[in-house]
């Protein structure tokens, strides 16, 4: 999922992606713009405060909100410091 991906959940709750690694794919609550770091996913993004899919047995202290959500906003064009007027499509 790339970043700035915006979720709903069945509750009404609303998450922007910011988290992708071998551990899966998380986010934070709230509608967000994150420009992607040099480095890729990673340091100089904010920490998830929620993960996709099932927790791990052991897993990171944030809330799994399991695979029943669906995409409202995917961004249309990389956003960063070499395209900072790029437009993002709803």
């Amino acid at each position: 999922m790339k970043l700035n991906t915006r979720i709903r959940l069945p509750d009404g709750r609303v998450g922007t992606i910011c988290y992708h690694n071998l551990d899966g794919i998380g986010g934070v609550w709230g509608e967000h713009t994150f420009y992607m770091p040099p480095g890729g996913f990673g340091e100089g993004l904010p920490a998830p405060e929620f993960m996709m899919g099932e927790p791990p047995l052991m897993g990171k202290a944030v809330e799994y909100v399991g695979d029943d959500f669906e995409v409202v906003f995917v961004p249309a064009a990389k956003v960063g410091k070499e395209n900072p007027d790029a437009e993002l499509e709803r």
